[in-house]
């Protein structure tokens, strides 16, 4: 089984979840310092280290450079509602976080993916449609739906949402819903004047469906489609995409980085656990705890651990 991270929203519900403990034990108005990110750290890897000892082959999805570039070239107002974040102290770690999150993850017997021109969507899409095409299981973890979609294509692909600690249900309607009611987490408007209760009733009623798509609303909703149907991306981005994971070697376990990573960031308690870890780690790796390997996948898929 291949296991596919979108690490963006792995990242940022647990930076979420860290701001907002130290709002709430130092005032609303406290803002992120330095000596903070150790908190962060612990949070980080508490939701991580399941992934890397129990799943043999993890890969974990990054943005990378120019990531939207094709997507606002299409439809502008892309993710404009991001931009609020790079004036938001609390929010001037995430560069410098995310660069040492993927030197960690280098430590473990695993890839990261950061190709350029490509969201993280976009690599979990090839890479599952990739797996999937030669008959292997693939496990996507992510709370983000739009990445649900996938498992409607490929009947070996689930996905596992961290969020609700359970696996994610598809929507059949996804791409319809995100092309016509919009996404506000991506700044898509939609179509005009149709919101999601209107959109359910559409799809029971031929008749409401033509009245409400005009030509003009059609011409909206089948842009949108380009940008929200992750098959419909640039076959020559999926390509480079497929091009990397095949010339990418898994990394090497280096349980010895991983020790020397917590000391330099002062990670005193995930020390102190790190030797029964590295030794799942490794008995995973070396196939010799493949029973308690299985149990502990079926842990994650069913939402219990």
């Amino acid at each position: 089984m291949i296991c596919a991270i979108d690490t963006s929203n792995i990242f940022f519900i647990t930076y979420s979840m860290f701001i907002k403990t130290l709002k709430k034990n130092n005032g609303p108005d406290y803002e992120v310092q330095e000596e903070d990110l150790g908190f962060f750290w612990h949070m980080f890897i508490r939701y991580a280290m399941p992934y890397l000892s129990t799943f043999e082959n993890t890969i974990w999805a990054f943005e990378g450079h120019n990531s939207t570039a094709y997507r606002k070239q299409i439809y502008p107002l892309y993710k404009e509602n991001r931009k609020d974040r790079k004036d938001d102290p609390d929010y001037r770690f995430i560069g410098p976080l995310l660069n040492d999150i993927e030197k960690y993850l280098s430590l473990f017997h695993c890839k990261t993916m950061r190709v350029d021109n490509c969201e993280g969507d976009d690599v979990i899409y090839a890479v599952s449609k990739y797996y999937s095409e030669k008959g292997e299981e693939v496990q996507i973890v992510s709370g983000d739906e739009d990445l649900t979609q996938i498992a409607l294509f490929y009947d070996t692909v689930s996905v596992f949402n961290p969020i609700k600690n359970r696996k994610a249900v598809p929507n059949p309607n996804i791409i319809q819903k995100k092309a016509i009611v919009g996404d506000t987490s991506d700044n898509i408007k939609g179509v005009p004047r149709i919101g999601e209760k209107i959109f359910e009733k559409m799809l029971e009623d031929q008749a409401l469906w033509n009245k409400k798509m005009t030509p003009e609303n059609i011409e909206i909703y089948e842009t949108i489609l380009k940008i929200v149907d992750l098959r419909k991306y640039p076959k020559e981005y999926q390509d480079n995409i497929i091009a990397e994971l095949e010339s990418k070697d898994w990394n090497s376990f280096d349980k010895n980085g991983v020790e020397l990573f917590f000391m330099e960031h002062g990670l005193k308690k995930c020390q102190e656990e790190w030797s029964s870890q590295c030794g799942q780690i490794e008995m995973m790796l070396n196939g010799n705890d493949m029973v308690a390997a299985e149990d502990e996948i079926a842990q994650i898929l069913a939402g219990d651990f």
